[in-house]
């Protein structure tokens, strides 16, 4: 009888170890999930993935009404009931939305969930419309702050600097300098993990104590001491030698067919409109569903680091007061029917519509 007892209790023993963790990460409002595509990524309750918007502003979102029934916003019943796994290395907190209720923020994100996401892994509103996005924990980040743009910032949501006397893929501050900007830094250079949408070359450079600090097209990266909250950039202009990074407008794409061509900063495929002119889009109406202009804010800094991309950046002022990117005055648009990054199913389409060369 008591072996009896001793083998029932050690099985509820080998059983509890077993249920106990798995129960207390659902506890978790955020933990993260792992796709063998696209690495480890947010998820809430029942590993169901999460998304941001950037056109939400910091600590604001802009999704409600039609939006938030297909983009349900992750709620918290408090702030203190917030909670996150250990892995998750950004800073929780929580906003007001209109309708009154707490929608849980990461690094000053408001997250979502998306409709149509039936399962944990699932992950189909990744790149709907080029506007959401899944969220990785990442090394560095882009970010839209307030008068600055879109910048990188580090893994708790901190802007990041770049100093101009430094040279490439090596820092020259230390010592006093190094205690105002904190170099960004990390344990080894396989530690770094690039957030979505930034083409720019990631790498590392080893400092004079060893320590590794992280670099963006060969620019060491850094902090800024004064910056005290998510959304400070009060070391931008410093001494006329100290910016922030935005990360790059253009990339290039390729296939065999097609050659080379220009890209969004999410890999997406670029488009020229041969009904066009210099400076004015004459893409309106319909044809802005079938064809999405290629939109930047007003504050974001327009920047490629390709040297083989020569010509000339700029925008356009659309109907609706949004601006569209130019490419040598030439207003760049999207495909609604190119799905994945290396897709062209707009090329050529009614014999005006082209991939943008340069």
């Amino acid at each position: 009888m008591l072996k009896s007892r001793r083998i029932v209790l050690f099985l509820l023993a080998v059983f509890l170890i077993s249920v106990i963790p798995a129960l207390a990460q659902d506890e978790y409002t955020v933990s993260l999930g792992k796709s063998d595509t696209r690495g480890e990524y947010l998820v809430g309750a029942k590993g169901m993935t999460l998304y941001t918007f950037p056109a939400d502003p910091l600590n604001k979102s802009v999704c409600n009404g039609k939006c938030a029934e297909a983009w349900p916003p992750l709620l918290a019943d408090s702030a203190d009931k917030v909670t996150a796994d250990e892995e998750v290395p950004g800073v929780l907190g929580t906003i007001t939305r209109d309708d009154g209720k707490l929608q849980v923020t990461y690094n000053g994100q408001p997250l979502y969930y998306w409709f149509k996401d039936e399962k944990a892994g699932d992950m189909t509103g990744d790149r709907v419309g080029h506007i959401w996005w899944i969220v990785p924990p990442s090394t560095v980040a882009a970010q839209k702050l307030p008068t600055v743009g879109n910048v990188l910032v580090g893994p708790k949501g901190m802007t990041l600097y770049i100093y101009t006397k430094d040279t490439m893929d090596t820092s020259t501050c230390y010592d006093k300098c190094a205690t105002n900007w904190p170099p960004l830094l990390v344990d080894s250079a396989d530690a770094v993990v690039p957030g979505v949408n930034l083409p720019g070359k990631f790498g590392t450079t080893t400092r004079t104590d060893n320590t590794i600090q992280v670099t963006y097209n060969g620019w060491p990266l850094y902090y800024f001491a004064k910056d005290v909250a998510i959304g400070d950039s009060t070391g931008e202009g410093v001494g006329k030698v100290w910016y922030t990074v935005a990360p790059e407008t253009l990339a290039v794409g390729k296939t065999d067919k097609l050659g080379e061509f220009l890209v969004s900063a999410d890999g997406g495929t670029l488009y020229t409109f041969s009904k066009d002119t210099a400076g004015v889009s004459n893409c309106t109406g319909d044809c802005t569903k079938a064809w999405p202009a290629y939109k930047v804010g007003p504050d974001d800094k327009l920047t490629v680091s390709d040297a083989d991309i020569k010509g000339k950046l700029g925008t356009i002022k659309l109907a609706d007061g949004s601006l569209q990117v130019t490419y040598n005055d030439m207003p760049l648009y999207y495909f609604a029917k190119d799905a994945v990054p290396g897709d062209t199913n707009g090329d050529g389409v009614g014999g005006v519509w082209a991939v943008a060369k340069y």
